[in-house]
């Protein structure tokens, strides 16, 4: 069972991740149009452009160090910075339409880790390659609880919840749980 927040996708590859796994989406709206990115975005708030030598992980970290006056996991923030092109690359294969500047081929700055996009299609993008990755997808379901492993007091062993619209009940097993 995996629960559906933007962003997630990328980091599943939908042709070849979980091949042999059963993946339950729950989503507590429809994945097609929900959350704070239904609408859209205009910018993708990462993007190190470290094909084009234009920032690295490392600069990443600073600029988080001193943003967050050094409250930080800066391995955590720097394994998040090496990854993250990879991701916008994916979300372009999949066609997310990402501006590029017509003389260079680079994608169009705004500030020095935002890139341009016209993301209104994004929410759609997203849904879709959940939906190759995953073998059920549930809309309308507000989990209400957590259900935990009776021989292991600590692991999240599935969640039981509603649909919002017809009141029916679900109850999920799972052997893993990503809320």
């Amino acid at each position: 069972m995996a629960a559906a927040w933007p962003g997630a996708a990328p980091l599943t590859n939908p042709d070849t991740w979980g091949r042999d796994l059963k993946i339950v989406c729950v989503e507590k709206a429809n994945i097609e149009r929900s959350g704070a990115v239904a609408q859209g975005l205009y910018a993708i708030n990462c993007y190190m452009g470290m094909h084009w030598n234009e920032n690295q992980p490392e600069d990443h970290v600073r600029y988080a160090r001193n943003d967050l006056m050094g409250l930080v996991r800066e391995d955590l923030g720097y394994d998040i910075a090496r990854h993250v092109d990879a991701t916008v690359h994916k979300f372009e294969e999949w066609g997310l339409p990402i501006m590029k500047d017509p003389k260079t081929g680079r994608y169009q700055r705004e500030g020095k880790w935002q890139i341009m996009i016209h993301g209104e299609s994004y929410k759609p993008i997203v849904a879709e390659a959940a939906r190759k990755a995953a073998s059920d997808v549930y809309n309308r379901i507000m989990v209400t609880h957590l259900l935990m492993d009776s021989k292991r007091p600590k692991r999240v062993a599935g969640a039981v919840g509603f649909n919002v619209r017809t009141g029916d009940f679900y109850v999920f097993h799972a052997k893993a749980v990503i809320v």
